[in-house]
């Protein structure tokens, strides 16, 4: 668990689902002001809850939330993944969701998430953490930089 100014970040449980989720949703909201690709499917924020939920139960993946005078203000979620086998192996913490409510953000909340992904990540001897950011999206990308992330890889789509 991990305490900053006027928030505290600790391993999610499975009842903070319905939490993280409503904040999945606002993430997703503003994935789509990044690129329609990125609108949900009918059904999404139920499907979202059951995985964010079952996520509690395994130790090859993590949840973990960030509360703010007894609310959640941000969540970040995904799984432990193996390289490709061709290169070098390596283990990653592979970050698939993260978000911190507009409101929240600027006091190092999702610089504590992030955190408490390292040192989880580090328990299970990890090599690093890997993310996917929307190329649209500038500041999330300033963000990861500025932790220390580079990009090494452009995924890229042809739609028809």
């Amino acid at each position: 668990m991990a305490n900053g100014r006027d928030f505290t970040i600790r391993a999610g449980r499975r009842e903070d689902a319905a939490q993280a989720t409503r904040l999945w949703m606002q993430s997703a909201e503003e994935h789509t002001e990044h690129d329609q690709i990125y609108a949900t499917a009918p059904g999404a924020e139920r499907v979202m809850r059951r995985f964010l939920a079952d996520l509690t139960g395994s130790s090859h993946s993590f949840l973990f939330v960030a509360e703010s005078g007894g609310r959640t203000v941000g969540f970040i979620s995904g799984e432990l993944r193996e390289g490709s086998p061709t290169f070098r192996q390596k283990t990653w913490a592979s970050v698939d969701d993260v978000f911190v409510e507009p409101d929240h953000r600027n006091l190092g909340i999702g610089r504590a998430l992030l955190a408490s992904v390292a040192a989880w990540a580090k328990e299970r001897s990890a090599d690093g953490i890997s993310l996917q950011v929307a190329a649209a999206n500038e500041r999330g990308r300033r963000f990861y930089e500025v932790l220390g992330f580079r990009e090494i890889s452009v995924y890229e789509v042809l739609e028809f």
